[in-house]
């Protein structure tokens, strides 16, 4: 459980660390903002669209605890060459092998949980998978800055090494030996792998460049490319007789529309992580290291409530919990929205803390939801699933908020207090959204 959420941690925090250092890596490299975004890009990139893959792989050969080891061990690597990079090139192609790795050891976190622990344990340790993470992705520019300030930004990568190479050691050491599976006869999907690859990449890349350089042509070519791809992986599934993606996943209710909940909240979130900063230096007029311990609130009430929220499945159900949990996000948005039209810091405070404390209610059942509805030989396909949507989720929560942000304030060069409590309102509504798309789940199986 604590090598589970060991990986999860690092691959969140290495998702929203470097941001901060972005500025101190392009004067030392003489690179552009264009092309230092995609330090930042081509790790989510290669993360998201080969997470599905490790995933298949793990449910295919077994052997989750050599790809999960292996894993650790590639993004040790990758995160001490990332570091010694002396090029712009050389650090991005590094980071896109530093995402392959996360994909390793993130697809079968959760499997690990699944399959190694008690039944009565595994809501705690989903709970703390998904506190962990939460934890990560709003603690990440504030350790970069940290480091970025007073050492060098290689540290924000060295800094994974001792992490790295205790997760490899302790992994050989505490994780039972996985069992071999009997050999599949289907070949597998390489196609289906490519579309998918293709599907993901023009989604993700497209909104991050979207966001980061405009709406341009080549950016509403990628965009007109993911549904092409989308429904070309989507016919290949269901027709293949072994899919990287599984039709008893696809055509599973409780798992689409519960993944399709899990995506909102997880945009809601990741969205006002990244807005927020822009309100308490800009109109609000407050340092940036006070507006980044401002910014702890969210992480801190999801870490409070996470470990909680996975002992609770239990008692109250999976269900109810992210029904609850979509609730309390939607009347932290509202709230959260007054104060910021209002200019009222306390009003500000409870909006963020709840939520926070929704994303912490919901992210460890709306896991465990998705994994035990999942069948027992595509755990490793569920979890790389799972997180798959929360990496698409990340995305569009910027691009949504920027969007809404950009409207509300008449420019994209600066977000007014308007701008910034309107993008609060956008992200009331997916949370709305949220809560009528896990009620639609319908949990067949109590957790």
């Amino acid at each position: 459980m604590i090598l589970a959420s060991a990986a999860v941690f690092m691959d969140y925090l290495d998702t929203s660390i470097v941001s901060i250092a972005l500025p101190a890596i392009s004067a030392d490299f003489g690179a552009g903002s264009s092309t230092m975004s995609w330090v930042m890009t081509s790790y989510l990139l290669a993360l998201g669209s080969t997470l599905l893959l490790f995933g298949k792989l793990a449910d295919r050969v077994g052997h989750e605890r050599m790809i999960f080891t292996l894993g650790f061990g590639l993004f040790t690597f990758m995160s001490l060459l990332c570091g010694m990079s002396t090029g712009i090139v050389m650090l991005i192609l590094f980071r896109v092998f530093q995402g392959f790795a996360a994909a390793m050891m993130v697809s079968t976190a959760t499997m690990l949980i699944t399959t190694r622990l008690p039944e009565k344990m595994r809501g705690v340790g989903m709970g703390i998978i998904a506190a962990l993470g939460g934890v990560a992705l709003a603690l990440g520019p504030g350790i970069g800055g940290i480091l970025t300030e007073y050492v060098s930004w290689h540290w924000i990568f060295f800094i994974n090494i001792p992490v790295g190479i205790a997760g490899v050691i302790l992994s050989l050491v505490l994780i039972p030996k996985s069992e071999s599976k009997p050999c599949v006869k289907q070949s597998f999907d390489f196609a289906g792998a490519v579309l998918l690859a293709i599907t993901l990449v023009s989604l993700l890349a497209g909104l991050e460049l979207g966001v980061s350089d405009g709406w341009t042509p080549t950016v509403i070519l990628l965009l007109v490319i993911f549904p092409i791809a989308g429904f070309l992986f989507f016919r290949r599934e269901i027709r293949h007789p072994d899919p990287v993606l599984s039709t008893k996943l696809l055509l599973n209710r409780t798992v689409m529309w519960a993944s399709l909940s899990t995506l909102l909240m997880t945009l809601v979130y990741l969205g006002v992580i990244y807005v927020m900063p822009f309100y308490l230096t800009g109109p609000y007029r407050i340092s940036i290291a006070a507006a980044g311990l401002i910014m702890l609130l969210p992480p801190v009430s999801m870490a409070l409530i996470g470990i909680p929220a996975g002992a609770l499945t239990g008692k109250v159900g999976c269900m109810r919990l992210c029904n609850i949990a979509a609730v309390i996000m939607a009347s932290g948005l509202l709230i959260l929205a007054s104060g910021i039209f209002n200019s009222i810091m306390p009003v500000i405070f409870a909006g963020l803390l709840l939520v926070g404390l929704g994303m912490g209610l919901n992210e460890g059942p709306s896991i465990e939801r998705i994994t035990i509805h999942s069948p027992p030989e595509l755990q490793g396909s569920s979890g790389s699933w799972i997180f798959t949507v929360m990496n698409v989720g990340c995305v569009l929560g910027v691009a949504m908020f920027s969007v809404a942000a950009s409207c509300g304030s008449g420019s994209a060069d600066m977000y007014t207090s308007a701008g910034i409590a309107v993008s609060c309102l956008a992200g009331f509504i997916a949370a709305i959204l949220a809560y009528v798309t896990s009620r639609l789940a319908r949990d067949l199986i109590g957790c």
